[in-house]
């Protein structure tokens, strides 16, 4: 799934009496220039990075209070 042609056929589609061609080309041009400077990836992988680092975070937590329980017996 392409955003930008998305982008681009609901302009098209709702303001096609109100761009004209040579507009629709450079929102295009500057679209593409502007999504390529970003590093996207898809929702699902960064929904499951999410759920790594929420589980890498309860784990940090429950060894620190490990720890601490450790160094009062000590």
């Amino acid at each position: 799934m392409d955003p930008i042609k998305n982008l681009l056929e609901y302009l098209q589609s709702n303001f096609a009496d109100k761009l004209p061609q040579d507009a629709v080309a450079a929102i295009e041009a500057n679209a593409r220039e502007l999504f390529a400077k970003f590093e996207l990836v898809p929702k699902h992988e960064f929904e499951a990075q999410v759920q790594i680092l929420t589980s890498l975070q309860q784990q940090v937590t429950t060894l620190e209070q490990r720890l601490a329980e450790l160094e009062h017996t000590a």
